[in-house]
């Protein structure tokens, strides 16, 4: 191992690409490299560094270290049992970028981890939007891997891998715009090489070079690409939504919103679900645009207005943070807003939308030219004098589904005037005698809000009722994003689930667990066991059959929502409608949202 050569080298040809701001000696980054592993990615003598090799090759200069380490084997726990193992480390740098060759897996990511930090401060990261510019051409991308910005766990895939001849033309411009690039495998130069690249983390790779010659040859190519101009490109897949370092453009902030309690990642700590749930069932807020990126937030606590919270952007690598600039609670609310205030700490429990096209998701704010599709197919319904802010009924500020139908919440209102005999949206009507069977299935893991059977035309008629309170009942109040964003993941996600697992036993387990369900036979209470055999005696044949996604989500007024042309807001709203009513569909069931008709 002492005296390696290059020409006993024929590497994987993977590389970690920086810059090198200042012009650097080659010498002084190699050895600053090898430093971080010896001091900071192991302990000081774990490893055995050998003699350093070094040499010039057409202007690029090349240092070339062996090292071995001593690991126990993975088959065993006894510390006097050990492997050898042997590894290079390699430095191209060649005018203001360097190259580096790790052969120990791992290795890369590690040591990338420690740019611009006082350990390897003289390098930086190549900048995402100059190694699209250089390296992707969408037109001749072979795979292309995804990573979801719409959060986990809703009716998405989080990540997806793409593969074929010129993989970008089979992207949805609808469906996938909510994904942004995360690698890439594509040609460049004049002969059509094919190359990996991950922006994100400074990475391209090829795969197996025969020899050395080959791996020098390449490395030095990429250098040169990488040092023949300055230029950079943001958007190098037109479709998909595009991670930004900058907070240039991004203005007049709209909407505001946390992400839903149930659609968490399991690996999430409790103390932050538990400040989502507070967060979700008491809080809402308004968002007011300040200047640039900043805004403020008007907190409610459950209705009553308790104060505003002033907050500033700040970017660094692509990850956001929110600055509290100042906090104005009103006379004994401080306490409370406090409280609310606590969530700022989390960018990744947060989603935020901009006029200007921007969006704030997990952490990282994107630009996406929202396409102009068009959604018509809400229903506009007056919800007479029922409160469109109170979604569930209340005792005390306490929960109590026996309470359903006797209050002015949005429950109540589906209990007392649901309709399902209606064959179009222009024929939607409620009643003041409901018929049919109604069931409450409110509550951890629910298929729906409630769930209504009924007969009309000669078919039986099934409908999934979720319901999702306004966020606020001002004649004045815009379209939100995050208002619906929610619930439209819950009627879709759980919609494929009951698709996937018989709904009619997941009922019945439900129901024999349960002590609270409430059901009503023509507007009169049954047994939540008599649903389920009503249920259980469906005919399923799919021309006497028929289901509906119900979203009721007054929060969206009519008058507002179609006076809006050519504006990013509804733009936004809009693909997020047609979306749902895509995947619902492809499901086999109808679509319906009910908004507020303030004719």
């Amino acid at each position: 191992m002492q005296h390696i050569q290059k020409e006993h080298l024929s590497p994987f040809f993977s590389i970690l690409v920086g810059l090198n701001k200042s012009y650097c000696a080659a010498e002084i980054l190699h050895e600053a490299v090898m430093k971080v592993i010896n001091k900071e990615i192991y302990n000081e003598g774990e490893i055995q560094e050998y003699l350093t090799s070094s040499e010039i090759i057409n202007e690029a200069s090349v240092f070339i270290t062996p090292y071995s380490i001593s690991k126990t084997p993975s088959w065993t726990k006894r510390s006097d049992i050990q492997d050898i193992e042997n590894h290079v480390v390699l430095t191209v740098s060649l005018g203001k970028y360097a190259a580096f060759y790790f052969s120990e897996k791992g290795m890369k990511d590690s040591v990338r981890s420690f740019f611009k930090s006082p350990s390897l401060e003289k390098l930086h990261p190549v900048e995402i939007s100059h190694l699209n510019h250089l390296f992707i051409n969408e037109d001749n991308i072979k795979m292309l891997w995804l990573l979801g910005i719409h959060g986990k766990n809703t009716f998405k895939a989080d990540s997806k891998v793409l593969g074929g001849n010129s993989v970008a033309e089979s992207l949805d411009p609808l469906e996938d715009q909510s994904y942004m690039m995360s690698a890439v495998r594509t040609e460049i130069g004049k002969n059509n090489k094919t190359i990996g690249l991950n922006p994100f983390k400074s990475s391209i790779w090829r795969g197996p070079c025969k020899d050395w010659e080959t791996f020098e040859k390449n490395v030095i190519e990429i250098l040169d690409t990488l040092n023949s101009n300055n230029q950079n490109n943001s958007t190098p897949i037109s479709i998909l939504a595009s991670p930004i370092n900058d907070l240039n453009g991004v203005k007049d902030a709209y909407d505001f919103s946390v992400i839903d309690p149930d659609f968490v990642p399991y690996e999430m700590s409790t103390t932050k679900i538990d400040l989502l749930r507070k967060i979700s069932s008491k809080y809402k807020t308004e968002v007011i645009p300040i200047l640039n990126s900043s805004f403020s937030l008007k907190v409610y606590y459950e209705n009553v207005f308790c104060g505003d919270i002033n907050v500033k952007l700040i970017i660094k690598e692509y990850e956001i943070s929110f600055s509290i600039d100042s906090q104005n609670p009103v006379a004994q609310k401080k306490e409370i807003l406090n409280n609310y205030a606590k969530v700022l700490k989390y960018p990744e429990l947060i989603k935020c939308w901009y006029e200007s096209g921007h969006a704030i998701v997990n952490s990282w704010i994107f630009k996406t030219d929202y396409k102009d599709v068009i959604y018509n197919g809400f229903i506009w319904a007056d919800f007479e004098n029922f409160d469109i802010c109170q979604e569930k009924p209340l005792v005390s500020g306490m929960l109590d589904l026996s309470n359903i139908g006797m209050q002015k919440s949005l429950f109540c209102w589906v209990k007392n005037r649901w309709n399902s005999r209606w064959d179009s949206i222009e024929k939607f009507n409620t009643t003041e005698k409901p018929t049919g069977w109604l069931y409450c299935d409110d509550g951890a893991g629910e298929k729906a809000d409630f769930i209504h059977i009924d007969d009309y035309n000669d078919k039986t008629i099934v409908s999934l009722i979720h319901i999702k309170a306004a966020n606020s009942d001002s004649n004045k109040r815009r379209v939100s994003v995050g208002a619906h964003d929610i619930v439209l993941s819950q009627a879709v996600k759980n919609l494929r689930y009951s698709n996937r697992k018989n709904l009619i036993q997941d009922l019945t387990e439900r129901a024999s667990t349960s002590q609270n369900k409430m059901c009503w036979q023509e507007n009169k209470p049954i047994q939540p066991s008599d649903f389920i055999t009503k249920l259980s005696s469906l005919n399923t044949n799919p021309n006497k059959l028929k289901t509906r996604v119900i979203v009721i989500q007054p929060h969206t007024i009519k008058s507002y929502y179609t006076q809006l042309q050519g504006n990013n807001i509804k733009r936004q709203l809009d693909v997020l409608l047609v979306s749902s009513d895509n995947a619902i569909k492809s499901s086999g069931a109808e679509f319906h949202i009910i908004g507020f008709n303030d004719d």
